[in-house]
């Protein structure tokens, strides 16, 4: 089959490359594009670090004081990241935020954390935890920017020949559900957690499946048991009038706005950002 994976990079081509070894054609052109976030320096070393994504480890602030200390993380990749950018105390709650909550509870007495994460974060992992005594100090080093329809426009003419859709957090799901508005694409649509599933209950016509839990591998196993998918036929000669498979090439980095700058929102930023007609 052929693919559209719209993870963010460069975690993007960890998901090309497995889905490619299982036989399938890839396009890889990310919805979101991620940028750092200044943040201020931390007043004291805290007893313990948390991150819930891989971009949280890689837009921190390392500081050699910390290297040491207890560091929890949401999953195995984010967990092999912090052991990649130096912290040698690293442990994985293999799972979701709630999975990381309770790891928190189980092993960690209340105690000062900090939290480098993201501006738009998944669930309140400062105030689940402050209930039970934790101060958590939330520090945003990243945010995630839509990318304009405007700079996704090849991809959205290329549908006729895309098979299934990846997709990795909610709103990426939002903009792949903006993307596919009046297209009348009627793919399958693989999504790692079913709060990423539920942003795209409104597209008509596609069929929607969520990995058991919310991890990598789980969602690349969804896709390999859901190998064979039964095009209809209008879309079938929809792609045959496209001349089979061509490849999609974005030659240059796109902006995460029509006008060139930081978006403070998920959707885009003006008139010039709506999907042309199908």
């Amino acid at each position: 089959m052929r693919i559209w994976v719209t993870r963010t990079a460069p975690e993007n081509s960890t998901t090309a490359g497995r889905l490619q070894a299982l036989g399938h054609d890839v396009v890889s052109v990310p919805v979101l594009d991620v940028r750092a976030v200044e943040s201020e320096p931390l007043c004291a070393t805290p007893d313990a670090i948390v991150f819930t994504s891989g971009n949280g480890v890689r837009h921190h602030p390392i500081r050699s004081e910390m290297l040491d200390i207890p560091v929890f993380t949401v999953g195995g990749r984010t967990a092999e990241a912090a052991s990649e950018a130096g912290y040698r105390n690293v442990r994985s709650a293999e799972g979701n935020i709630a999975d990381l909550q309770k790891l928190i509870l189980g092993e960690l007495p209340p105690c000062r954390l900090v939290h480098f994460g993201a501006r738009d974060a998944a669930g309140d992992l400062k105030g689940f935890l402050g209930l039970f005594g934790y101060r958590v100090d939330r520090r945003i080093v990243y945010a995630a920017h839509a990318v304009a329809i405007r700079w996704l426009l090849e991809v959205r003419t290329a549908l006729p020949t895309i098979d299934g859709i990846v997709v990795h957090s909610p709103r990426a799901s939002e903009r792949v559900a903006r993307l596919l508005s009046g297209t009348g694409w009627t793919g399958k649509i693989w999504c790692i957690s079913e709060a990423c599933a539920l942003r795209l209950a409104g597209v008509p016509g596609v069929q929607i499946r969520f990995a058991a839990r919310p991890d990598e591998r789980a969602l690349i196993e969804l896709v390999r048991r859901n190998e064979v998918i039964h095009m209809p036929a209008r879309v079938s000669m929809r792609v045959a009038a496209a001349g089979g498979r061509r490849p999609i090439r974005l030659n240059r980095r796109p902006p995460a706005n029509d006008n060139g700058g930081p978006s403070s929102g998920g959707g885009g930023s003006g008139g010039d950002d709506r999907p042309p007609p199908a």
